[in-house]
């Protein structure tokens, strides 16, 4: 059996750490897309369709997070599981039929990984791509190495690009996003040098000095939090990258539900878009929680509703053409920019039923409606209650489902950035 939808976070036992190192989030993505993490070995026994796995030393997995256990002899053991309940060193998750108590083999467990596949690799470089075949498949190529014009000790970033194709690591076939026929090695190769190295265009920052350094100035070693959530057609990672914010900031690889039959590049990647040298101080980045709005420092601003920046489809939806922007927008957005979960204009809790408001994510490609975003949904309430994690069911109109709620920086810098929220359904499937 396969679950649909997992989600990750930096808590975890056993999950990768973004460090301040070359290779974090190769690691991290490694991890999460396809290998899992926080192996242990079990012993299982059933009743009345529910199995308990007992992990002598202790396991540390959480309720609602998803497992894969393989080695038993008994087949319906084996396989992606729910987690039920825990205690300190058992869970229970639901068992089809009477397979044989106890399970027999030598069984073991762990985070089951998203079901992707690494077409190609290199030191610190990935071409990750859907194993699905009702994906188009495109690869996400993140180079997390240490470019020759940049300085092993400058802030930590992943250079992501998408692509229709690849031949190998750093061979490209066909469209992709960004791209600038002008410069058309922009986002993959370095130019310059020291402090006025320029060093890609599209960035998944892990390691910065403070919220409004420059790329040269030396960040702490210390483990940044994130959290992922995602399927085998895409994933949404929420990382913090700076000690001085401690906010985390979103970026996206997923395909999205296209409204064009057909669509050939219904892929959507997120990430900060910045352009400049390394000793620009980037002083938007930082006060609006990684997600900066500048020209030289701009960043991707995931919350906010009609705001194009760090949001690139590879070609536009009569496919042809090259890159173009996106906007995510909601109930009202049309009317004028909302922040998920922050100043809607919808009181919490919504009076009427005494719930949470949740708005499917549209894409907006300049006036066209392109597609819905899979599994996130917009927090249409005034600053609900919530923590980061924190997971609800009951809410009306989706009956069934269970949502997890994400924090995510918005607005101001500091620990009050974390003004926003999205929910994603944990549920599933999103297709």
């Amino acid at each position: 059996m396969t679950l649909p939808i997992k989600y990750f976070d930096s808590t975890m036992q056993g999950a990768p750490q973004l460090t301040n190192d070359w290779g974090a989030m190769t690691a991290l993505l490694d991890a999460c897309l396809v290998n899992g993490f926080n192996l242990k070995t079990c012993t299982i026994t059933s009743a009345a369709g529910i199995a308990t796995a007992t992990v002598s030393a202790g396991h540390l997995y959480w309720v609602n997070q998803v497992l894969l256990i393989s080695g038993a002899a008994e087949a319906a053991y084996n396989g992606e599981v729910k987690v039920l309940t825990t205690t300190s060193t058992t869970f229970t998750f639901a068992v089809s039929g009477s397979p044989a108590s106890p399970a027999t083999g030598t069984i073991s467990c762990k985070a089951a990984p998203l079901g992707w596949a690494i077409a190609f690799s290199g030191t610190n470089k990935r071409a990750y791509r859907s194993a699905n075949v009702l994906s188009n498949r495109a690869y996400l190529r993140v180079d997390d190495g240490l470019d020759a014009a940049y300085t092993t000790t400058y802030a930590k970033k992943a250079k992501v690009t998408m692509a229709q194709g690849m031949s190998d690591i750093n061979t490209f076939v066909g469209a992709r996003a960004p791209y600038d026929s002008a410069a058309p090695t922009k986002n993959e190769v370095g130019t310059g040098s020291g402090t006025s190295a320029y060093d890609g265009w599209y960035k998944w920052y892990y390691a910065r000095a403070a919220a409004n350094a420059a790329d040269t100035s030396a960040p702490a070693a210390y483990n940044r939090a994130w959290s992922l959530v995602g399927d085998d057609r895409g994933f949404y990672i929420f990382n913090e990258m700076d000690s001085g914010s401690q906010v985390r900031g979103g970026r996206c690889f997923t395909d999205f539900e296209s409204y064009r039959s057909g669509d050939g590049f219904n892929t959507l990647l997120c990430a900060q878009d910045t352009y400049g040298i390394a000793s620009s101080a980037m002083s938007t980045m930082g006060s609006v929680g990684s997600e900066g709005y500048n020209t030289a420092d701009a960043g991707v601003r995931f919350v906010r509703s009609l705001e194009p920046t760090g949001k690139i489809l590879m070609r536009n939806y009569t496919q042809v053409g090259s890159n173009v922007g996106a906007n995510f927008f909601s109930l009202n957005a049309i009317n004028g920019q909302v922040v998920s979960g922050y100043s809607t204009g919808i009181n919490w809790p919504n009076g009427s039923d005494y719930s949470l408001v949740l708005a499917p994510v549209y894409i907006m490609e300049s006036t066209q409606l392109r597609g819905k975003m899979p599994g996130m949904f917009w927090v249409m309430n005034n600053s609900p209650g919530f923590n980061h994690l924190d997971v609800v069911t009951g809410v009306t109109g989706y009956p069934g489902r269970t949502f997890m709620l994400f924090k995510v920086a918005h607005g101001v810098s500091g620990s009050a950035a974390i003004t926003a929220m999205l929910a994603f359904d944990i549920t599933g499937p999103w297709w």
